[in-house]
C-alpha cells in the first residue's frame, strides 16, 4: 500500500466518522414541545412554614445526561420578589429540592431546564395551605 493510498484511506475513515458524529441527536435538534414536565410536592399538600420537597420529572429530552434544572418561585399575583433555587438534586430524569413557602398563597413555580445552549421554562402552580 502506497503512502498516497494510505493517506486517502485515513481521510475516508475520518470523514465517515465525522459524518456519523454529525448525524447523532444533539440538544440543538431538540423541539421544546417534546419536553414534558411534571411537578409534585412531598408532602402532597404544601403548608406555609413547613419544608416541602419540589419533585420534577422531565421527559422528552434528546440529551438527558447534560441537563440542569433550577426552580424560580413567585407568588401568582406577582407580589414580592422571586426566589431562585439553584441547588437541585438529580436522580435520572427526576430533580428535587427542598423549599419552605413563607405564607399560604398560590405560587407559580418556573422550572428552568438547561441543556447545552437550550433553555426551556415551564410554569406550574402550587397551592400552599395555612
Amino acid at each position: 500500500m502506497t503512502k498516497r493510498t494510505l493517506g486517502l484511506l485515513i481521510m475516508v475513515v475520518l470523514a465517515a466518522l465525522s459524518l456519523a458524529a454529525c448525524s447523532s441527536s444533539r440538544p440543538g435538534d431538540q423541539d421544546p414541545k417534546d419536553v414534558k414536565v411534571e411537578l409534585r410536592t412531598d408532602p402532597a399538600e404544601a403548608k406555609a412554614g413547613a419544608e416541602v420537597k419540589l419533585i420534577t420529572t422531565v421527559t422528552g429530552l434528546v440529551d438527558e445526561k447534560n441537563t440542569i434544572v433550577q426552580y424560580e418561585i413567585r407568588k401568582a399575583d406577582h407580589s414580592g420578589l422571586p426566589e431562585l433555587i439553584e441547588q437541585v438534586d438529580r436522580q435520572g430524569t427526576t430533580y428535587s429540592a427542598g423549599f419552605t413557602f413563607s405564607e399560604s398563597a398560590t405560587y407559580d413555580v418556573y422550572i428552568h431546564i438547561y441543556n447545552g445552549e437550550l433553555h426551556i421554562t415551564k410554569k406550574k402552580p402550587v397551592e400552599v395551605k395555612p
